[in-house]
């Protein structure tokens, strides 16, 4: 019988998935508040997006994540959000994120914006980022919106966009749809999947067996989910401690391209 103690990994962890502000449905984080459990749950730094705001305009949430990431460097890396009905508006605003703001990718979240993962609507914005080298930051594992075979076929259009899929791409993990799950990330190598939610910790683990470390990565999707209890799906994982490395830090360092850190190789 084994203790956590003994099975719980200790490393330095990078959260590919935060939100910062205020939510329309009623969610809130401060910078500070996130800082505190960052420092408890032994986070070292995070990809922080914006939430959905009560008064439904991204361009001051994602000046406010570009204000946080300047004001905490060492911390944070910031992906702006926009709303892919505002069309040309929404290219506009990514583009004066990405280059006047210093934001470093892309957040979509179909579910809440009320589109397909795979609509015509996001494929200005796929272009872009393919143009400029940036990843997205995919809200996955919503029905009619963000089904596995939705994102998966976002994924083969734009095959030179690293795509981070959110919940391993399936809220509900189980199954048919953990084969639909399994079988997009099997299909599309530009395709990453982030942690949060995943409850199956064998689908974590066998997706590393099967695909590789490097298609994994630890996010939180905090305060939705506690950012604590969402680090032991990396620490407590059978794997090998450079498994471990690599989903918690590693994978989102090199998708970033952070190479002064040893955990990035």
């Amino acid at each position: 019988m084994w203790s956590r103690s003994e099975r719980e990994w200790s490393g330095p962890l990078f959260d590919a998935h935060v939100h910062v502000g205020r939510s329309l449905f009623g969610l809130e984080q401060s910078v500070d508040d996130l800082l505190a459990s960052m420092d408890g749950a032994g986070v070292t730094r995070a990809v922080i997006v914006p939430f959905k705001p009560p008064a439904y305009e991204l361009g001051p949430e994602n000046d406010r994540i570009a204000r946080a990431v300047r004001e905490h460097a060492n911390r944070f890396h910031g992906f702006a959000r926009v709303d892919p009905w505002q069309r040309e508006g929404a290219l506009a605003e990514l583009r004066r994120a990405h280059r006047d703001l210093g934001l470093q990718g892309l957040y979509l979240h179909p579910s809440e914006e009320q589109f397909a993962a795979n609509d015509e609507l996001v494929f200005p914005l796929l272009a872009y980022l393919q143009e400029h080298g940036l990843p997205l930051l995919l809200a996955g594992g919503y029905p009619g919106y963000a089904h596995p075979s939705q994102v998966g076929d976002l994924a083969r259009q734009f095959p030179e966009v690293t795509i981070i899929v959110t919940h391993g791409g399936q809220l509900n993990i189980s199954g048919l749809l953990l084969g639909d799950a399994g079988q997009m990330l099997r299909a599309h190598p530009n395709l990453i999947m982030e942690t949060s939610g995943i409850y199956r910790q064998d689908f974590i683990e066998d997706t590393v067996a099967e695909l590789g470390a490097h298609r994994v990565l630890f996010g939180s999707n905090a305060p939705a989910m506690d950012q604590g209890f969402e680090s032991l799906r990396v620490r407590l994982a059978h794997l090998s401690d450079t498994d471990k490395n690599a989903i918690a830090y590693g994978t989102m360092a090199r998708i970033l391209g952070i190479l002064d850190d040893v955990r990035s190789g």
